[in-house]
């Protein structure tokens, strides 16, 4: 079992190989050769059989002529008198072919078209030379290898007779007219075909000729091919395939681990050099190369395990430093989202109490102008101030994740009029008229009612700030049914919409209702400074403010359209703007309208 692969790869390997590829050409060369040696030797037969037939009609030709230029001597008596004896030419040409045909393989007869005796009648190839030389009157020989009666293969030849003057006395003028022998004249012409002389030779003696050189030709092509195959077999094996099997061998003992190996071929070094033996010196250094790297492969790997071993140590040791920086950064965050929301807190009592204490002097009605016009100046900046406060606490919150909606039912009349009163005062000092309306199908809907009021009164206060002396800003409360709902047409912002101004704090919603399947939208516009193009997608972004100029003549933090972003999203809300510089802006917040439950609306 085990000597069957070195069996089979010597069966089938290069050598098996080279002895196939070599025999298929040779058996291809010598059909080739015998094909080509076959077809010459057909022609040369058949150009000896010409040959042939040329000379047996030349030899007829000339027994005709003499006969024909004898006629007088043949046909004229002992006293001189003319006494047709019925030898003429035709007579004695037929004679002579009968005799040749009789005593030979080979066969002569005349024939024409119109032949006076049944048995000259023309056979079929006979009929076609005679068209031949009719259609043809420079032909001279019409000839052929075909198959005989009896199947044999045999050469058909023929030549064309031309009438002559001396042929006119019995084929001549006029037609009909009886000859001297009895038959009609046929009426032909001087240089007319008049018939044809036909010779059929067998091509059997060529034939054997042909087989018996084509194997003496064979044989010797055979001889030779066997000759060169192993001629070129041994010449193959000695110096390509001995090598090989030499080279084979170094390479498994390589391949095995053993460098000591010897090969057969000569010193690379040598010339002349061939490819073997290049081949031989390019394995040689490739060896000398492999055994040293497997030589110091061993301490390579101990070394590259060494430093693999630092290197895992080194990470560890990172790993660990990362770990508790990113605990400490945490801490960090932990502790300082804790003191802004303390601070925020903190803050908002005393600053709750200020404004307080500035509404109550503000309605008193003894303080004289300019008193008036500070406490004023007092009450909008510690609004504006509680709004930052209230800002950063709503930043630290969503920031620690603790932000969470405390849905209830919210009358958007009332949260209007809220608004508007808070930062009614920050609009009066900057001389801004500030308006409010909600459409009178805005219903009822559950929401987080502080939430909404700091996204509010961030875009309004917002819009105040810039928006320069005696422009407006209107804050607009609609809502928006969704299906079948909005076919139906709601109430619009139209006419039937509820002026936040003289709505006052009166019943909220009127009949609204319950919320319906729809959006609450919300819309501050003001005709400020407006937003450039560019600014548009950043100014939602923490810390993110539109135009640094702008940013210098007004004060803000950058928090609180973030706080509106946040707080939309917590609604499961969106907010957009749409603005022009030197035209102002629109800032829309919606917001789905969640229906109002029983229990909750009672």
């Amino acid at each position: 079992m085990a000597q069957q692969p070195s069996e089979r790869s010597f069966r089938f390997g290069i050598r098996f190989k080279i002895a196939v590829s070599i025999g298929v050409i040779m058996v291809a060369l010598m059909g080739v050769d015998i094909l080509w040696n076959l077809s010459l030797q057909n022609a040369q037969a058949e150009n000896e059989a010409r040959e042939k037939a040329e000379v047996l009609a030349a030899e007829m030709r000339a027994a005709w002529d003499f006969v024909d230029r004898n006629q007088n001597v043949i046909n004229r008596a002992e006293d001189g008198s003319f006494r047709t004896k019925h030898l003429v030419c035709v007579v004695a040409a037929k004679s002579i072919s009968m005799l040749f045909t009789t005593e030979t393989d080979y066969s002569i007869r005349f024939t024409n078209d119109t032949p006076r005796q049944a048995a000259n009648a023309p056979d079929a190839f006979e009929q076609e030379a005679l068209a031949a030389f009719n259609a043809d009157p420079e032909l001279k020989a019409y000839w052929r290898v075909m198959a005989g009666a009896d199947g044999e293969r045999v050469f058909r030849y023929l030549e064309p007779l031309y009438v002559t003057e001396s042929c006119l006395e019995c084929h001549g003028e006029p037609v009909g007219e009886p000859d001297q022998y009895g038959y009609p004249k046929e009426g032909m012409a001087v240089g007319q075909v008049g018939g044809a002389m036909s010779i059929t030779e067998p091509m059997d003696i060529y034939a054997a000729g042909i087989q018996n050189s084509m194997v003496q030709q064979v044989v010797m092509v055979l001889f030779m091919m066997v000759a060169a195959f192993a001629g070129l077999y041994f010449v193959t094996s000695r110096l390509v395939l001995r090598p090989i099997d030499a080279l084979r061998a170094a390479a498994k003992s390589v391949g095995e681990g053993d460098f000591d190996y010897t090969l057969a071929v000569p010193d690379p070094r040598a010339r002349p050099r061939d490819e073997i033996t290049e081949l031989s010196g390019e394995f040689g250094r490739m060896a000398r190369d492999l055994e040293a790297l497997y030589a110091d492969l061993e301490g390579q790997v101990r070394s590259k395990t060494d430093d693999l071993m630092v290197l895992n140590d080194l990470l560890n040791y990172q790993k660990r430093e990362l770990k508790a920086a990113l605990d400490r950064l945490g801490e960090e965050v932990a502790y300082k989202n804790e003191f802004f929301a303390i601070v925020s807190h903190e803050l908002r009592t005393p600053l709750t109490s200020i404004l307080a204490y500035a509404r109550i002097l503000n309605g008193d009605e003894s303080l004289a102008p300019k008193t008036r016009e500070a406490v004023a100046e007092i009450e909008s900046n510690a609004t504006l101030l509680l709004n930052m406060v209230n800002n950063i606490l709503v930043i630290s919150k969503h920031a620690a994740q603790k932000d969470e909606l405390v849905p209830e039912p919210v009358d958007f009349v009332d949260l209007a009029q809220f608004v508007r009163k808070a930062l009614a005062p920050i609009a009066a000092a900057k001389d801004v008229r500030l308006t409010c309306s909600v459409a009178p199908d805005v219903p009822l809907a559950m929401a987080d009612w502080e939430k909404l009021r700091r996204v509010l009164e961030n875009l309004v206060d917002n819009a105040i700030k810039y928006t320069h002396r005696s422009g407006f800003v209107d804050l607009a409360i609609t809502f928006e049914p969704t299906g079948s709902e909005a076919s139906e047409g709601g109430a619009g912002d139209g006419d039937d919409a509820r002026d936040g101004d003289s709505a006052g704090d009166g019943d909220s919603a009127g009949d609204g209702g319950d919320a319906r399947d729809g959006e609450i939208v919300m819309r501050v516009s003001d005709d400020g400074m407006g937003i450039a193009a560019e600014d548009l997608d950043q100014i939602f972004e923490l810390y993110k403010q539109a135009g640094q100029s702008a940013n210098r003549r007004y004060r803000g933090t950058g928090l609180g359209l973030a706080v509106v972003r946040d707080l939309t999203e917590l609604h499961g809300g969106t907010v957009a703007v749409e603005s022009r510089v030197k035209e102002g802006s629109t800032f829309t917040v919606r917001i789905p309208a969640v229906p109002v439950p029983e229990e909750e609306e009672e």
